[in-house]
């Protein structure tokens, strides 16, 4: 086990928070990280959070065990993913676990993979940690949080958080848990900035397409979504790419500051990918900036970044095509008629993007909004102005929460009943969306019309039926 940081002068200078240190050593031989924290806290009932057990995220933690300052064992329930300290009198807490990785690759941007050559993983995957959503209820600082990674020699660490050399210090609960990490001797370096933030892209293995254009497509992703939507909200943005398993490409967003981007081998940097990009750079304003229902932060969030694509390359017809796409899936979604989007989420159904109403439906949804209040305003409003007052009210809460019937409110003051009528059809209803919805829409937002591509071959399942 790694020996402790000694908290630092900013520590002390700070003495009224509480602080947390980890020291993380990465052990390719044996699969596992072996992970030691610090916390200062008060006396009372401690409550660690853990990664998600099994699934997509492909971690396990093993042998948590938390002491005081002195080595004595302190009372400590395994519950679900969590566990509860007890804590006799203010003072710091020790835990120990090591984190398995279960899988060589990384399946996904959502999951984690440690082999002789390279980490990936989400953080959320990594670490136990107070959950911070806990203490914005309660009012409470979340603890000063600092990270310190060891990692095999000639090994070079990539993270989400500012930091210098394997040092790093998260902003707060939300930054430790929402942020990309990953080691490798064979990174490639690229950076680049928009206003006042600077990116970073750390590429590691190669693919068929060339580092220049990610470094692209991540410039141009970046600057349209400040044009469209203000500043970008964090003063730097860390992208990491990597080669996970074949057949399981996808890129997401980690964190406020940080996207991981998980490549299916030999893939090409196409509309379809160049889209997935736009999205998981437009999670640091909705998902980041602002949070509120799934409906949004996803299928509203594709909407969006299908149009700046679309404008970055200069071809209306590249976002009906990506506007199509969703239409010919969310008529193969069987709860399409069953469930509103939030009776979906709140049901917990299961199934990629291409098979939820949040993520299909939620871009439609977005479509016809933006029609609608363009429609509604005499083309003096559109979904852009609604955007951007949802997230200048999100930027007055600590939370950064905007809640559904706030989205419902600011779009009818926009689009009036136009905007009214779209939101109690695609929002509240579960009526069928028709090709001339989405024909119409397209046509009201880019003032062209489109041909109506056909319907998807239907499936084994559909045609048993």
């Amino acid at each position: 086990m790694v020996a402790l940081l000694a908290p630092t002068r900013s520590v002390h200078a700070q003495a009224a928070r509480d602080t947390l240190i980890y020291s993380v050593m990465i052990v390719p031989a044996g699969g596992h990280l072996s992970v030691e924290a610090r916390l200062t806290t008060d006396a009372g009932t401690l409550a660690l959070a853990g990664p998600p057990a099994g699934g997509p995220a492909g971690t396990r933690v093993a042998g948590l065990a938390a002491t005081d300052d002195r080595g004595v064992r302190l009372e400590t329930r395994h519950t679900g993913t969590a566990w509860l300290v007890t804590v006799p009198v203010r003072g710091a807490v020790r835990f120990r676990y090591y984190l398995e990785i279960q899988h060589r690759v990384a399946e996904g941007s959502t999951a984690s993979g440690l082999d002789s050559t390279r980490l990936y993983a989400v953080t959320r995957s990594v670490f136990v940690a107070p959950d911070p959503v806990a203490y914005r209820k309660t009012g409470r600082d979340y603890p000063l949080v600092f990270v310190h990674i060891e990692p095999p020699p000639g090994w070079h660490t990539v993270a989400g958080w500012s930091g210098a050399g394997d040092d790093y210090q998260p902003a707060d609960g939300d930054d430790l848990l929402g942020a990309t990490l990953a080691a490798a001797p064979d990174f490639r370096f690229y950076e680049g900035a928009v206003g006042a933030t600077r990116w970073e892209l750390a590429i590691r293995a190669h693919r068929y397409f060339a580092d220049s254009a990610l470094a692209g497509v991540i410039g141009a992703s970046l600057n349209g979504a400040a044009e469209l939507l203000g500043r970008v909200p964090s003063p730097r943005i860390v992208y990491t790419s990597d080669v996970g398993r074949k057949g399981r490409a996808s890129g997401s967003l980690q964190g406020r500051s940080s996207v991981g981007l998980i490549w299916e081998p030999g893939e090409i940097l196409e509309i379809g990918r160049a889209h997935d990009l736009f999205h998981e750079t437009l999670h640091l304003w909705f998902g980041g900036a602002m949070e509120t229902e799934r409906w949004w932060v996803e299928g509203v969030t594709d909407y969006v970044a299908a149009r700046l694509y679309a404008a970055w390359q200069g071809r209306p017809e590249d976002l009906a095509q990506l506007c199509w796409q969703s239409m010919r899936n969310y008529e193969r979604i069987e709860q399409r008629t069953r469930m509103t989007m939030a009776e979906e989420q709140r049901s917990h159904v299961g199934g990629d993007n291409t098979e939820l109403l949040v993520y299909r439906k939620g871009m439609l949804a977005g479509l016809l909004l933006d029609a609608a209040i363009r429609h509604g305003s005499g083309g003096r409003r559109s979904l852009d102005d609604l955007s951007r007052r949802l997230l200048a009210l999100a930027a007055t809460r600590r939370s950064r929460v905007v809640r559904e019937e706030e989205i419902r409110t600011a779009a009818a003051e926009l689009g009036g009943t136009a905007a009214e009528r779209a939101w109690m059809r695609v929002v509240d209803g579960k009526e069928l969306l028709l090709e001339d919805d989405v024909s119409a829409a397209l046509q009201t937002v880019t003032g062209r019309s489109f041909t109506v591509p056909p319907p998807l071959a239907k499936t084994r399942k559909e045609l048993a039926h």
